[in-house]
């Protein structure tokens, strides 16, 4: 299958995301329970965008072992990452007007409105992939779009450990 190894690693990589969000979240004030809403809403986007990058660097393997041609796999998973990224930057931004996340001295108003241009740049390109417009089915096509999760999951753990709070002894 094309791009097999490229998944792997992807998957990897999404699965050490994962992994190192339970880390983040044991240390400094969160270990305590006092979880800031910024805190919440990064920890949350990040945990669910690892393992939505994991699921999708597996799913193309299924199709592949039910020998589904790679034009309807490339195309599939390019609608279903498209659906999910739209519906991420919207449940992402609604959760941060609910929690008032902007008003925390923490909140980088200038990483939302950068993952929303991506998420703009991305929908799309993942949309033609998935009607076969131009990309015409490609695993490229696809890649894009688990780049950008991946961005968007180095972003959310950036400002997580950016902002590990410690109590002064």
């Amino acid at each position: 299958m094309t791009g097999s190894d490229v998944l792997t690693i992807l998957a990897e990589v999404f699965v050490a995301f994962a992994g190192f969000t339970g880390i983040v979240a044991t240390l400094g004030q969160r270990s305590e329970g006092k979880w800031r809403p910024v805190d919440v809403i990064r920890f949350r986007a990040l945990l669910e965008a690892s393992l939505a990058g994991l699921v999708l660097c597996v799913l193309p393997f299924g199709f592949h072992h039910f020998a589904v041609a790679e034009a309807i796999t490339w195309g599939v998973c390019s609608a279903i990452l498209a659906m999910y990224a739209t519906t991420f930057m919207l449940r992402v931004t609604r959760n941060q007007v609910k929690r008032r996340a902007s008003e925390d001295p923490d909140f980088v108003p200038g990483v939302r409105v950068i993952l929303i241009l991506l998420t703009s740049l991305v929908v799309p390109i993942q949309a033609l992939n998935a009607a076969g417009v131009g990309l015409e089915h490609t695993f490229s096509g696809f890649l894009v779009g688990l780049i950008y999760l991946l961005i968007l999951c180095s972003s959310m753990f950036v400002l997580l450990l950016r902002f590990v709070r410690t109590e002064a002894v």
